[in-house]
């Protein structure tokens, strides 16, 4: 599902100060209604990624090194796929284990890489 990934507003971000007041190194947005924004040099830690995944939620990691954080960027885009993913079940054919399963995977996003 990696395709639907492209660089956020054409990539006018890029090199501009994040919400973790670092500089934009890469930011993308997933056509299904997700963004993940990589700074480095930021307030708190040398690199960070923020999260969204619209209307459900937020989330930053912070890391030691930018190369950590460009590794763990497309772990958590894969992350972010896998829930997608699972929405794109229709209700008729959400069983009872699909709630489980979702609260799961929120879970692994949000969980220390």
């Amino acid at each position: 599902m990696s395709y639907f990934w492209k660089t956020f507003e054409d990539g006018t971000t890029i090199g501009t100060i994040g919400s973790e007041g670092g500089k934009i190194i890469k930011d993308e947005e997933n056509t299904f209604g997700a963004r993940v924004t990589l700074e480095g040099k930021g307030s708190v830690a040398p690199a960070s990624i923020t999260l969204g995944i619209y209307g459900l939620m937020f989330h930053t990691d912070f890391f030691g090194s930018i190369e950590e954080g460009m590794d763990c960027l497309e772990l958590f885009k894969a992350r972010i796929e896998k829930l997608i993913a699972h929405y794109l079940i229709a209700e008729k054919d959400r069983g009872d284990k699909w709630e489980k399963r979702h609260d799961d995977l929120i879970e692994e996003i949000v969980s220390k890489v």
